[in-house]
């Protein structure tokens, strides 16, 4: 008689708790992984290479969309897997805080619809940071079992189309329009010059996937660095060059660290050298060498407004998190936060209106969006995972890992002075699962009490997928309408654009930015004379804020709305308060709610302002 299957026998000795690996089928786990693969692997070959230039939001929509995309399999996989936690006792709690407090200040935010999907054209809501979660885990998953080889192809896929476009560009021969000129200073396939430099510091940690053959493995450095340093000089991007330098600085201290052979350091220090060297004479080739030397120079010589704008900016921020310092304002609740504390500019701003979507500062980011316990958890996550990659290096196995924490710390430290981007903040976090999947190896497999078996999981997990796979369609489609409606707009058809952007909002009714541009559009259509738009785009206003929660542009565009209606000043006069207290040091704030205050009392004629697409309100002059 054969052996019982090991499910089967019970313990062997009693206090023993029975290995329920056997629980899970090796077939299954196996489905787990490849689909935890591909959903890893595609997205780090598509998300950085995605845009749309027939889109209004061209990049980072494509890039949201692609990352839910890749979470739908990965997601299934986690579950299929038998493993979805971390093995190591401190990250696994980590990462339950960081789950934690994504959920607590999701519900609690200052817009917790508009926060499902974040800021438009920044998109770091829920659902870009619950997928970043996933692919984490993934990869810590993909890392315990051994990265498969054909994963550092896909990454190369990602790398080589932003390098292609990004070449492109250099050279003029860009087919799309964009609202700079890429010859210039390129935005390769990120759509944003510092944040295209992030994407290339970071792509360096890949080079710390050793191959088996050590020629190929300086090879791939080599080329690494080369697309790596002309993008970077390509973009002129003084932070990116600033993070590149640090990231090769650092490659000494890092292989001192891990206790690594200095002869394979010497490899991959020459390696790294050369392949700098080569993007350093292709950019030269191409301009891009004289352009940043030109911006590095005129950075040190003249007082620029940048740095004080960022100063400023991190003063508002840090007062903003004072005033909600443990759940934060939501997944970028910080946009819609920091009018409301925003620092009183001196003279030498002008007209400039400090805004932010972006303290340009990923720990500010982090503490407004979720709290200083969700910074907290997050920073745990990353330290406990580093830590777990040099224990495994110092033992010497994982010879590649100093060449990973390089480019960790490069792009971390482009973050503090930038604000962050899906493609390689999705890079980051997939690169540091797989350095902590590389500690997982010598951990025994965790054994869960709330282990499903595969019918049940796969059952569990399915229609989030489905659902992530639904919305990522739903994106794309909507903000085709949403398109529409801008064209609309700037032929004068506002009518139509307020059809197009109801659309839009009816297929994503989480867009905070769809439902905004849909009333804007009923109050345009309104200043022609329409009183039925106007009577609409009231009603909408009202539901937005049911919905959303105003902003002081939106208390001001319904204040506009029931003054073209004549409604009394008694119904006006609170939403221009509302607008006050909600960006109380707004350039023209005051000016322009003084101008709705007296059209509240004596009346007053609506005009569209096609130069600013702005609807304005001349106040009727007083009564004799």
């Amino acid at each position: 008689m054969g052996a019982l299957p090991t499910a089967a026998r019970g313990p062997t000795m009693p206090g023993v708790r029975p290995d329920r690996r056997a629980a899970d089928p090796p077939v299954t786990r196996a489905i787990g992984l490849l689909l935890i693969a591909i959903g890893v692997g595609f997205a780090l070959a598509v998300t950085p290479a995605a845009f749309a230039p027939w889109l209004y939001d061209d990049f980072t929509l494509v890039k949201q969309a692609s990352l839910l995309l890749a979470t739908a399999p990965a997601l299934v996989g986690l579950a299929l897997s038998g493993e979805v936690l971390p093995r190591q006792r401190g990250l696994r709690v980590a990462v339950i805080a960081w789950v934690v407090m994504l959920m607590l200040s999701t519900a609690t935010g200052i817009d917790s619809r508009g926060s499902v999907l974040g800021v438009y054209q920044y998109r770091q809501g829920f659902l870009t940071q619950a997928a970043t979660i996933v692919l984490f885990l993934g990869a810590v998953r993909l890392g315990a079992e051994g990265t498969p080889r054909w994963l550092l192809g896909t990454a190369g896929a990602g790398v080589a189309a932003c390098v292609a476009y990004t070449a492109l560009q250099a050279l003029g021969a860009d087919p799309f329009d964009w609202w700079i000129d890429t010859s210039d200073r390129a935005i390769g396939t990120i759509g944003n010059a510092n944040e295209l430099a992030a994407y290339a510091v970071i792509w360096l940690g890949f080079a710390g996937l050793r191959l088996e053959d050590e020629r190929r493995t300086m090879a791939l450095t080599a080329a690494l660095a080369a697309g790596s340093a002309f993008v970077v000089l390509e973009s002129e991007s003084r932070s990116g060059l600033l993070a590149l330098a640090l990231t090769a600085a650092l490659l000494p201290l890092a292989w001192l660290m891990a206790r690594a052979a200095w002869r394979t350091f010497g490899l991959r220090a020459g390696a790294l050298a050369v392949g700098l060297g080569v993007g350093l004479l292709a950019s030269l080739a191409t301009g891009g060498l004289d352009g940043t030397a030109k911006r590095v120079g005129a950075g040190v010589a003249r007082q620029e407004t940048s740095g004080s704008t960022r100063v400023e900016l991190w003063k508002g921020t840090v007062a903003t998190i004072a005033a909600s310092p443990i759940v934060g304002y939501g997944p970028d609740g910080l946009a819609l936060a920091f009018p409301r504390h925003r620092p009183e500019l001196d003279a030498a701003f002008d007209d400039y209106d400090l805004v932010a979507q972006s303290s340009h500062n990923w720990a500010l980011d982090t503490m407004a969006n979720l709290g200083i316990p969700g910074f907290a958890a997050l920073t745990a996550v990353m330290v406990f995972a580093a830590w777990g990659s040099v224990r495994t290096a110092r033992a010497g196995r994982d010879t590649g890992a100093p060449m990973l924490w390089c480019a960790l710390a490069g792009y971390g430290a482009l973050t503090l002075v930038n604000p962050v981007s899906l493609a390689p903040q999705a890079c980051f976090f997939i690169l540091l699962g797989l350095a902590a999947g590389h500690r997982e190896r010598e951990l025994p497999r965790a054994v869960s009490r709330l282990r499903l078996r595969a019918p049940v999981a796969a059952m569990t997990t399915a229609p989030a997928a489905l659902a992530l796979l639904s919305i990522a369609g739903l994106l794309v489609a909507a903000d085709a309408r949403a398109d529409d409606g801008w064209d609309a707009t700037a032929r004068g058809d506002f009518a139509t654009a307020a059809a197009k952007y109801e659309e839009a909002t009816k297929l994503v009714p989480f867009s905070r930015r769809y439902a905004s541009d849909h009333a804007y559009a009923l109050l345009a259509t309104g200043s022609t004379g329409d009183t039925e738009a106007l009577r609409a785009a009231n009603d909408a206003y009202d539901t937005f804020d049911e919905t959303f929660g105003m902003a002081s542009g939106d208390a001001i565009a319904r204040a506009t709305a029931l003054i073209g209606l004549g409604r009394p000043a008694s119904q006006v006069r609170p939403f221009i308060e509302r607008a006050r207290r909600l960006n109380p040091h707004g350039v023209y704030i005051d000016e322009y709610t003084t101008i709705l205050e007296q059209a509240a009392e004596t009346g007053g004629t609506l005009r569209y302002v096609e130069k600013d697409h702005w609807v304005v309100v001349t106040p009727n002059p007083p009564a004799p």
